[in-house]
């Protein structure tokens, strides 16, 4: 069994994702969906790297270290898309207003 990613197809769906993401956070439209919707792919990322601790050879000698799971840059990215989605910077930095109107008002589509 091949696994989802390593292959073309889940590279394609991964970057598309980032994509989505990244145009919804530029122009300010979309964000509360975006925001979830990045939570979740940082969630998932910070999974991939388990186990945390990890060996690898370094100058010749096997070093054994871990990242802290705990004060990790993942869970970083994860506040601060949710952080903007939630009050309301597209409607500051982008076209949130606009958007907003668009949809009429859905909280879910902001």
């Amino acid at each position: 069994m091949q696994p989802l990613f390593g292959n073309p197809f889940g590279d394609f769906l991964f970057m598309f994702g980032l994509l989505g993401i990244g145009v919804a956070m530029i122009f300010g439209a979309g964000l509360r969906i975006a925001a979830w919707g990045g939570t979740i792919l940082v969630a998932l990322m910070w999974l991939a790297e388990l186990p945390f601790a990890a060996t690898a050879m370094v100058d010749g000698q096997m070093v054994r270290g871990a990242t802290n799971p705990i004060l990790d840059d993942h869970w970083l990215e994860a506040l601060l898309l949710l952080i903007c989605a939630y009050t309301l910077s597209g409607d500051t930095w982008g076209v949130g207003k606009i958007w907003a109107r668009i949809t009429n008002g859905n909280r879910f589509l902001r």
